[in-house]
């Protein structure tokens, strides 16, 4: 399995590889959500915090450059102080380029939410390119009464170029642990080159992958549970304990796709008596 501790062969050089990093912190100042400290280290950047209607605030994270190759690594961390609520998201698709064989590109994104505060990490789709490995760990730390939630989309390759299932690797662990102890766990992992993953059971010839959690939310909250195949795309929304939902989709159409999401996503911020916040309005 990759892993972001030994993630190549040979050594990064400084032309080669690049360490970027994004830590971020929010606070409450004067009723208010705000991003009470940053720092950011290429090939990582952001936009400035934009304020939401609820007093929360979004943050969009950048990777500057055509995308990730061989040998980088990305560190994000994030901490949510009491009272606090932000979304971050990215502002484009992401991109995991083609690299040598027995190199990758790794990510590790560590977040921190104190009780009574809210963090949601909603990154748009990443895109692994032909001959491309990347691996991904998102550790969340999380208080008894805080509220998270964490959503990633990938794309199996470039419909319009026909790179569906070219990419060598693709792995992403997340974990949620409440007051220390872990809660909720799930993995990705997808070898084209050693499994069938296109069939019936696991990918089904679909091109779009959507797989999420949330904390602080039950199903009764306005949630449909159970699975839903809806043609293009084939979905379940369910429950591993109270207080956890978790969402799996596979989708063969990018916007038919995406508009589930925006129904789940609108369903969850509801439940927090919060306002629904337009994604689409921050992205390219």
């Amino acid at each position: 399995m990759p892993t972001c501790k030994n993630q190549d062969l040979t050594p990064p050089s400084a032309s080669s590889a690049a360490d970027g990093v994004a830590e971020l912190a929010f606070a409450v100042r004067a009723g208010r959500t705000v991003l009470a400290s940053s720092r950011v280290r290429a090939p990582m950047t952001l936009v400035r915090p934009f304020p939401l209607d609820d007093g929360g605030q979004l943050v969009q994270l950048i990777t500057v450059g055509p995308g990730l190759c061989g040998g980088d690594r990305i560190d994000i961390r994030i901490t949510i102080e009491p009272g606090a609520r932000a979304v971050i998201t990215t502002p484009a698709a992401s991109r995991v380029l083609s690299m040598d064989d027995g190199r990758q590109a790794c990510q590790r994104i560590q977040i921190n939410v104190a009780s009574g505060a809210a963090l949601e990490y909603y990154p748009a789709v990443t895109i692994p390119f032909p001959e491309s490995a990347f691996a991904q760990t998102i550790d969340v730390n999380a208080a008894a009464g805080a509220r998270v939630g964490v959503l990633e989309t990938w794309a199996l390759g470039r419909t319009s170029r026909d790179e569906y299932l070219r990419f060598r690797s693709l792995s992403s662990r997340t974990t949620l642990t409440v007051d220390g102890t872990l809660a909720y766990a799930d993995a990705t992992e997808l070898r084209p080159g050693r499994d069938r993953l296109d069939g019936v059971g696991i990918l089904a010839g679909r091109h779009y992958l959507s797989s999420g959690f949330w904390y602080g939310v039950d199903l009764n909250d306005g949630l449909v549970p159970g699975p839903v195949d809806a043609g293009d795309v084939v979905s379940v929304v369910d429950q591993t304990r109270p207080g956890i939902v978790y969402l799996r989709a596979l989708g063969s159409d990018a916007p038919a796709l995406d508009a589930k999401i925006r129904d789940i996503l609108d369903r969850i911020t509801r439940a927090w008596n919060g306002l629904p916040v337009r994604l689409d309005r921050f992205r390219c």
